[in-house]
């Protein structure tokens, strides 16, 4: 698309590109003779949401380990060793110093890396260290201890009164599988049961594996790229979260769900890329208005089991809530990054999700000291570095009463910046380049607010030898690219975020992309706001080529 007039659309890829010449192919209908009457298609086979679509082996011989023991101390122990092929089915624990001083580890097929690791509280869902202590043996008591324990009901976690824990995600392995744990300062005293299933004389056929983060930040930076939960290779599918927040200032200066909600970035280095935007904090758990006044409680799929305030005023609120992605399934072919818009309080999440690629670790597990709340840990104090999937140089905002045409090659990470905003260097999520954690407007309580114009990116691909390639760009609102030194050409205004597919001819050693994506009105979006675009490109051997920010 040298002269960025040449532009391809792949099925399903949505409007008509401006100036694309279209051809319409008129078929004739000829008449034959009759089909032969056809057996009616047999029923596609059920999605179960309790196996989250694994093809497991169908006989099954059921075994449990069944345990009481203390530990404490630095060095793993082992709770239980499987031969494979076989599936976990349930994990059910319950004891005394059941929070954040044990970290629960799970390892599947002598990977060295374990595909679960977290506090072992916070892995069932109970979050800020709070059932840490057993309940006291008082049977006239009605009330948690300290109003601070809660209950889970749902298919995939469950807490019941006096700390009973349970997990019932199936964890299938092909050769071998061991749940560890390692021991705090404290002792820890453990009952458990662990039901799994073997499959003698069969083959594992599927290559998922469950998995599952623990991360905290505290005080998260506030009002700025949002508080990480998630970043991982694909294939695979989303299952859920749990996020919990601490309130370390008063709602009148910071409400904890008004920096937005659950941001979802999905294949934006692949062929198909989505994004999907949550509205406010309580929405992504499926309540609604959760000030003050909301009643912790606990459903299927979604929902806020706990939910306190914290003085009396009910300025500062400590909360709990999670999501399971079964109806809305999300699935994944080569990445999924997760975040979460949040102020400046003490925020943990545990995530789980299904993968065919061993784990690569975004977070490391702090000391003990650290995990407990009232400790401080920093953005970036034990984050691992992510996958580098390219950068950008970032320009804007500018208003919507004028159109602002992508820069030619000459303003590429030029020091004056591009029609007096300067250019500013920004990583790539995963193939997304996201406006709103650049361009944001200053932090306040109005609800997931983001501005309103227009924004410019620019890169430089660098190809290895003249020739065909293909961009991918997905977004939602209206964009315009530029190819080098070609004209302008608008790719559309879309609704919500979906990929096109366009052939360009590239030079050899640096091309130019540049970009110009518009944030209208609020009213007139369907993702309330969405400021970004997703981007690949890929020569016409396969080669995918990364873009740099010229400022690099």
């Amino acid at each position: 698309m040298a002269d960025g007039t040449s532009v391809r659309k792949r099925q399903g890829a949505g409007p008509p590109v401006a100036l694309l010449a279209t051809a319409v192919l008129a078929c004739l209908a000829v008449p034959g003779p009759p089909a032969p009457a056809q057996e009616p298609a047999a029923a596609p086979a059920a999605f179960d949401p309790f196996d989250w679509g694994l093809k497991l082996p169908k006989r099954a011989v059921p075994r449990r380990a069944s345990r009481y023991f203390a530990f404490k101390g630095p060095g793993p122990t082992t709770l239980v060793e499987m031969e494979g092929p076989g599936c976990i089915r349930r994990i059910w624990i319950t004891g005394g110093n059941i929070g954040r001083s044990a970290v629960l580890r799970v390892y599947f097929d002598g990977e060295p890396v374990p595909y679960v690791e977290a506090p072992l509280g916070d892995f069932f869902g109970a979050m800020h260290n709070l059932m840490a202590d057993r309940y006291p043996h008082d049977h006239a008591r009605r009330e948690a201890p300290y109003g601070e324990a809660y209950t889970v009901n749902t298919p995939f976690l469950a807490i019941k009164p006096k700390n009973g824990f349970t997990a019932y995600f199936p964890m299938p392995y092909a050769s071998s599988a061991r749940v560890e744990v390692v021991g705090g300062e404290r002792n820890t005293s453990l009952y458990y049961l662990i039901d799994w299933h073997e499959y003698p004389g069969q083959e594992m056929e599927e290559p998922m594996r469950f998995s599952a983060r623990w991360r905290r930040e505290s005080p998260v930076r506030d009002y700025t790229d949002d508080y990480i939960v998630l970043d991982a290779d694909g294939p695979g599918r989303l299952v859920g979260f749990v996020y919990a927040v601490d309130m370390l200032v008063s709602r009148e200066q910071m409400r904890w769900s008004h920096a937005g909600a659950d941001s979802i970035y999905i294949d934006g280095d692949g062929e198909h890329p989505a994004y999907l935007r949550g509205i406010g904090g309580e929405d992504s758990f499926g309540t609604s208005y959760s000030g003050g006044d909301y009643l912790p409680q606990s459903s299927l799929y979604s929902d806020m089991p706990f939910y306190v305030q914290q003085d009396d005023e009910g300025m500062r609120q400590k909360l709990v809530g999670y999501r399971f992605f079964v109806n809305e399934r999300i699935d994944f072919e080569k990445s999924v990054h997760m975040r979460f818009g949040a102020r400046s309080h003490d925020i943990s999440s545990m995530v789980y999700w299904y993968a065919a690629s061993p784990v690569r670790p975004f977070f490391e597990m702090p000391p003990e000291e650290r995990r407990l709340p009232g400790s401080e840990i920093a953005r970036g104090e034990f984050d691992l570095e992510l996958l580098d999937t390219g950068s950008w140089s970032l320009a804007g905002p500018f208003g919507l009463e004028a159109e602002i045409a992508p820069p030619a090659p000459q303003h590429a990470g030029a020091p004056d910046g591009y029609l007096g905003q300067p250019w500013q260097p920004f990583r790539s999520i995963r193939g997304f380049v996201e406006f709103n954690h650049v361009f944001r407007p200053d932090p306040s309580n109005d609800n997931s607010p983001t501005v309103e114009g227009y924004a410019v990116a620019q890169a430089i691909l660098v190809a290895p030898a003249a020739g065909a390639g293909e961009l991918t760009f997905g977004w939602s609102d209206r964009m315009t690219v530029r190819i080098n030194d070609g004209e302008p050409v608008d790719l559309g205004t879309q609704k919500y975020h979906r990929g096109r597919t366009v052939p360009v001819q590239l030079r050899e050693g640096e091309n130019t992309v540049s970009v110009v994506l518009r944030n209208g009105p609020q009213a007139e979006s369907w993702d309330r706001g969405a400021w970004n675009f997703s981007f690949r490109a890929v020569t016409s051997e396969g080669k995918d080529l990364l873009p740099r920010a010229p400022m690099e």
